[in-house]
Parts: structure tokens; C-alpha cells; sequence
């Protein structure tokens, strides 16, 4: 208690309840809390009071969360305030529950190969010649427009509601086919509206798709329209905020003579069906002095390695759902996590078995019962070979460069037709200089997991995504599907370059920054520029010509009319 015992951490809500009960959590582990309910009441406590940590309530319906973030960080006495969001509300049980009113949940950026999906499975089939209505609830204009486009673009009549208030008499009159409802609104959000739908038998049966920004009973590092750390939970989740907490308290404090500062500790992910062995690996690993996370079965493991991207990963191979083999090879199949390193726990000396894990690049194998210090100690040998060796670009965790001139220089060794995607992001240093370090990565990590998404289509997929640095990546793919990946890729990028950017920003349709000459100039939204270079009219010999042409045509399609856009090598072999 006594390091918390000097820490002041303000509540930023207006559920007095739900405050008071969170303060009274807080006081009992030796926080001082304060609460405060108002817009300019929580800024002059962030400037007077000084605390040591915010926590804000982003489902806050007296104001704008958002405008009071962006408040805190333009003042330079606050601009270094830590804040962390927290929301705790039973209705997400609406949405997540055992059985939820929704029959769609999808986060912002939304996947609208998905959305897609979820609008067939939601909108009953109609005659021909008639078309289905899709009404959009969002106060984003900017984002209700991309949704209209795309659903006019597939076949759906689309109507747009951005004000809340209003929302509930349109529906009664409109009688949509189903609801593209946002959570966060401002005045009333979108619980409030599922809730009110509920009483109204013409309103009570349209299906609901959610599209949040919030991840609900969930923690997010890094929150999507923050990029503050998160949680909006059903129920107070008491030890993970106290972790958080202390995480984000500690550290500002300075090391003391003599002492080394602290580092982020190694992420391990431990799955076992096993409860009571799981729980003792997990206590025993930790006090080893790593993080430590767990899944009951395949199907969790899958779950919990999207969200809490281990460093390495500890598979029992005997688990319900999804076997410890299984979920390997999903993991060795998809890019962002092919590099993670494996170790199977399994009860029998299966040579089979594990002759099939090291095909697959299992980095290890142990027997049950498993000694946990015998398995710390691989755990470490692993970590360690691994930071030596790895290949990979530490943000995007895509191969690097070593690995893309492999691949390519494999790819002319066959002597098969290929195409290599080189593209690269217009406008990048100016939204970093402009919305900072932290947001251009979340745009860079979004990228990389955008053209995922759309080149790996399924566990069969032999085509390569590499991150060369910074804002440049590189697509390897069959040379007859090359020009409509990348069409692919241009448009859904412009689908969701807006999302990047502040609702001001969006409305005026550009950022203010300056070029690498220092000029002041108006700068349009990110966009893509891809050079396709190919060896089916000329042949390519070197990784240096592949990567020459690439560069070329790369600056050929960064266009004057701001949109992304795409060049094919057209040219023949002279």
C-alpha cells in the first residue's frame, strides 16, 4: 500500500454509482481518488491537481471524451498527463452476452469484406428487383458516407441518420432491414438506443450490426480512438486495472542510484485445458518475471494470441476444440504471427507427431509432467535465440528485408510468372509530424494488417507480405491475380484513410503541416502508391532489378488527385 499511498488518480464520469464504487476500489488499495463529473471541472483538476493518472469514462455522454483528450494534450502544463480509459457498463451484455440482441459486431477499421457477410446473414433475402434497406447510425459523417458508398456500391438502398436524438423516429418510420449502429454517440449512445428499440414493436425485430471502435470486455494496449490503453467491461475487472495502474504509475518513477530502469517484461502465452496445471505454470513463469497469459483451449489460445501478441507461446497438444498442433499451424500460416516461437507440451513421445510440429517450425517439445523450471529455462534459451535471429520489422512484425530478397530471389530461381507489389504511403510524414509517433504506428500496423486481410486469402495462400521499413512494404503473388490485388488494396485503403484523422480534420478534408523544406503546405489524406513489377512480357534476374523497377514505378503512381492508385510494368523486353 505504501507505494500506492502517494498516487492520485481523478475519475472522469458522470455514473456517480459506477465513480463511486471505482473510488472506493481505488482508496482501498492506498490510491487517492478523486471524481469529477463536468468538462472544464476535469480540466482545471488535470492542471491543479496534478494527478498521477486519469481515468476516463469514453461512453461519458455530458461531453465529448475526445475533445477533452485532445484539450488535455494541447496544453503544454497537460500535455503529458497519463491517462488510461476505462468504461464499465453491464449493457455490454447486449452485445456480448450469452445471447446477445445483436447479430453483427465489427471494430473500426471496419473489415467490410466482413461487414459484407454479416449484412447477408442479417437482411432476409428479397424478391428480385427489389432491394433491401440499410439504415446507418453513426454522428461520423465522414464515415457514414464510406458506409453509403459501399452499401449503394452492393446492391443495398442506404439511409443515413448522424443525430442520435432522432434516430428512433426515422427507424419507426423507415422500417429498415437492418440497423449499422455506432456504440459511441454523443447525447445517446448506442445502448441507450438498442434499449429504447426493445420497447417498440416496430422497432424491437430490425437486426442489428454493431460498428465500434470499442472492443467490449476487452483490453486494448492501445485503443482505436485513442491509442490510450482501454477497457470497457461489463463488470469492474479489479486486478487488471490494479496492473494497469501500476504499470502506468510506475513508470514515471525515476530508478534510483545504482538501480537499472525497468523494462517491459517477455510476454508468455500458456495453453492447457488442464485448470489447476495452468494456474501453477502461470504463477510459477511469472515469478520468473514474465507476463503471463492463458487459454483453456485452441480456440482461446487463437483468441488470446490476436490480443495479446506473445513473444512465445506454450501449446499443450491434447486440448478440446482446436489441438496444440492445430493451432500452430494457423499460427505458422499467417504472417503477422508465423514468427512467434512454438513449444508443445504433450503427454505421450509421439515420434509422429513430433516429427509433423518440427516440419511445421515447432521450436520445441516437452513431455508432461512438465518440470516448470526446466521449462523456464527453455522458455529463456528461446527468447533469446530467437532476438538474436529474428527477421522481422519489430512494429508490423512482418518478415524484414533479409527475408523479402530470399523470397524474391526464390521466386527466379523457379522460373514460374510472379508479380511483386512494392507500395508505399503518400503523405506519411506529415500526419506523423502532425498527429505524432504513436499514431503514424497504429496507421502502419493498420496497413500491414489491411494487406493481410486482402492477399492471404486462406491457410493455402503461398503469396508474401515483407515490410521493407518505415511506410514501404512489399507483396509478393501470382502474377494473374497481381493488378486486382492491388486494385483491392488501393480501394480499401481510401475506404479507410479517413478513419485516420480527427472529425475536424475529416470535414476540412486536409492537415496543415510542412514539407522537408520546411514550407507550410496543405497536405491531402494518406493514400497508397504500388508499382507492380513482373517477369511475364520481360524477365527479371536479380532481387536489384526487381527492386529498382519496383522503386520506379512506385513514383509513377503517386497521383495529383490524392486518391491511391496503382501502376503495372506494361513495358516488354527490348
Amino acid at each position: 500500500m505504501a507505494a500506492a499511498a502517494d498516487k492520485k488518480i481523478l475519475l472522469v464520469d458522470t455514473d456517480a454509482a459506477a465513480a463511486a464504487s471505482l473510488s472506493a476500489f481505488l482508496e482501498g488499495h492506498g490510491y487517492q481518488a478523486q471524481t469529477v463529473a463536468g468538462y472544464q471541472q476535469a480540466l482545471t483538476a488535470v492542471q491543479n491537481w496534478k494527478p498521477d493518472l486519469v481515468i476516463l469514462n469514453v461512453l461519458i455522454q455530458a461531453f465529448n471524451p475526445l475533445d477533452f483528450l485532445a484539450e488535455i494534450k494541447k496544453n503544454p502544463f497537460t500535455s503529458s498527463q497519463k491517462v488510461i480509459i476505462f468504461s464499465q457498463t453491464p449493457k455490454t451484455e447486449i452485445v456480448t452476452g450469452p445471447a446477445p440482441k445483436v447479430c453483427g459486431y465489427l471494430t473500426k477499421p471496419v473489415d467490410f469484406d466482413a461487414l459484407k457477410s454479416a449484412l447477408k446473414k442479417a437482411v432476409p433475402p428479397k424478391a428480385p428487383g427489389e432491394q433491401a434497406t440499410v439504415m446507418v447510425a453513426d454522428d461520423d459523417t465522414e464515415f457514414s458516407d464510406l458506409l453509403k458508398m459501399f452499401l449503394e456500391a452492393n446492391y443495398y438502398r442506404a439511409l443515413v441518420v448522424n443525430d442520435p436524438l432522432i434516430l428512433i423516429d426515422r427507424l419507426r418510420a423507415d422500417k429498415p432491414d437492418a440497423l449499422l449502429l455506432d456504440i459511441m454517440m454523443p447525447r445517446k449512445d448506442g445502448f441507450e438506443v438498442m434499449e429504447e428499440m426493445q420497447e417498440h414493436a416496430d422497432t424491437a425485430g430490425i437486426p442489428i450490426i454493431i460498428l465500434s471502435a470499442l472492443r467490449l470486455d476487452n483490453y486494448q494496449e492501445r485503443g482505436v480512438l485513442t491509442g490510450l490503453p482501454e477497457i470497457v467491461a461489463r463488470e469492474l475487472p479489479g486486478d487488471l486495472l490494479l496492473k494497469l495502474i501500476e504499470e502506468q504509475t510506475a513508470s514515471d518513477t525515476p530508478a534510483q542510484p545504482g538501480e537499472q530502469p525497468k523494462t517491459q517484461r517477455p510476454r508468455v502465452l500458456i495453453a492447457d485445458d488442464q485448470t489447476e496445471l495452468l494456474l501453477l505454470m502461470k504463477e510459477m513463469i511469472e515469478a520468473a518475471g514474465f507476463e503471463v497469459f492463458t487459454a483453456n483451449d485452441g480456440v482461446e489460445a487463437m483468441t488470446a494470441v490476436f490480443e495479446s501478441n506473445p513473444d512465445i507461446i506454450v501449446l499443450d497438444y491434447n486440448m478440446p476444440r482446436k489441438d496444440g498442433l492445430e493451432v500452430a499451424e494457423d499460427l505458422k500460416n499467417n504472417p503477422l504471427f508465423a514468427h512467434i516461437p512454438i513449444i508443445i507440451v504433450t503427454g505421450a513421445g509421439d515420434k509422429k507427431t513430433k516429427m509433423k510440429g518440427l516440419g511445421m517450425g515447432i521450436d520445441d517439445y516437452l513431455i508432461k509432467p512438465v518440470d516448470t523450471e526446466e521449462l523456464i529455462a527453455r522458455i529463456r534459451m528461446i527468447l533469446k535465440r530467437n532476438k538474436q535471429v529474428l527477421d522481422t520489422n519489430p512494429l508490423s512484425k512482418l518478415p524484414g528485408n533479409p527475408s523479402i530478397q530470399a523470397r524474391v530471389e526464390r521466386e527466379i530461381q523457379k522460373g514460374g510468372e510472379f508479380a511483386v507489389l512494392y507500395l508505399d504511403l503518400n503523405n506519411f510524414k506529415a500526419y506523423n509530424d502532425t498527429y505524432g509517433f504513436e499514431a503514424g504506428d497504429r496507421v502502419l500496423k493498420a496497413t500491414a494488417n489491411l494487406l493481410v486481410k486482402l492477399t492471404i486469402q486462406n491457410e493455402n495462400s503461398e503469396d508474401f507480405i515483407g515490410h521493407i521499413g518505415g511506410d514501404d512494404f512489399i507483396v509478393v503473388a501470382d502474377y494473374a491475380r497481381s493488378e486486382e490485388l492491388a486494385r483491392r488494396i488501393v480501394n480499401a485503403f481510401d475506404e479507410i484513410a479517413p478513419s485516420f484523422y480527427s472529425k475536424t480534420d475529416r470535414e476540412r478534408g486536409y492537415i496543415v503541416s510542412t514539407d522537408r523544406q520546411g514550407n507550410i503546405k496543405n497536405f491531402p489524406f494518406l493514400s497508397i502508391a504500388i508499382g507492380i513489377v513482373h517477369n511475364h512480357t520481360r524477365p527479371l534476374a536479380s532481387f536489384a532489378q526487381v527492386s529498382n523497377i519496383g522503386t520506379e514505378l512506385k513514383k509513377g503512381a503517386k497521383r495529383t488527385d490524392n486518391k491511391s492508385n496503382y501502376i503495372m510494368d506494361r513495358r516488354k523486353d527490348q
